[in-house]
């Protein structure tokens, strides 16, 4: 972990060194996550999607014509829902809810097309949890689960920009994947056992160039 945290930093001051810093953008934005914990189930039990709220703001900074490094500080919900079986014939029961939210710091590398409409993007996220919340039919549940503190989660996805003048507003779709276990409970004795994150994010958000090369 040491490792991977001296390469986030050695990133983000190496994006601060190059003269094209007088060219960066900063911006807003606001989404869903539509997430769910995978790994091992509880008995009987198996994991569905939540949804939660992703907010933050951005600072780009070009290292070429086509790539820049974005940081994202944000605010992001992640969780999941367990469904228990009843039975073949019988619909399933949504028995408990695991809300988790973190403090993110997500570093993510952005590859823009020709016209600069189109974007690919990927990267890490590193994640402090602020906090959780575990329920079942909307009572808090008194079980304490031992959660990590810390998360790392792969980030991969697309966008679109849409150019107004100033400022421009863009769409982005992407799949996260987390990189290691929230918790590492025994399946029989836990309402969550060893999971990972694993998700989808729907963002909308503003970015303001700052520079002429920006603008459209």
């Amino acid at each position: 972990m040491k490792a991977i945290g001296k390469v986030i930093i050695s990133m983000i001051f190496l994006s601060f060194s190059f003269p094209a810093i007088a060219q960066f953008s900063a911006g807003t934005f606001v989404g869903l996550n539509f997430g769910k914990l995978t790994g091992d189930a509880p008995s009987g039990g198996y994991y569905a999607s939540n949804h939660g709220i992703n907010t933050g703001v951005m600072i780009d900074i070009p290292v070429s014509s086509k790539v820049k490094l974005s940081l994202q500080p944000s605010y992001s919900q992640e969780g999941t829902k367990v469904f228990y079986s009843q039975g073949r014939y019988v619909d399933p029961i949504d028995s408990i809810q695991l809300r988790l939210n973190y403090f993110s710091l997500p570093l993510m590398v952005k590859v823009q097309s020709l016209n600069k409409h189109f974007y690919a993007v990927g990267g890490l996220e590193a994640g402090f949890l602020s906090g959780y919340k575990l329920t079942s039919h909307e009572q808090l549940l008194s079980n304490q689960l031992s959660v990590a503190k810390f998360n790392l989660a792969a980030h991969f996805g697309a966008g679109y920009r849409i150019f107004f003048g100033y400022p421009v507003l863009f769409i982005e779709l992407r799949y996260t994947q987390g990189l290691i276990n929230l918790t590492d409970e025994p399946v029989d004795k836990s309402y969550i056992p060893r999971v990972k994150t694993n998700g989808m994010k729907l963002l909308i958000g503003i970015e303001l160039p700052l520079s002429k090369q920006e603008k459209q």
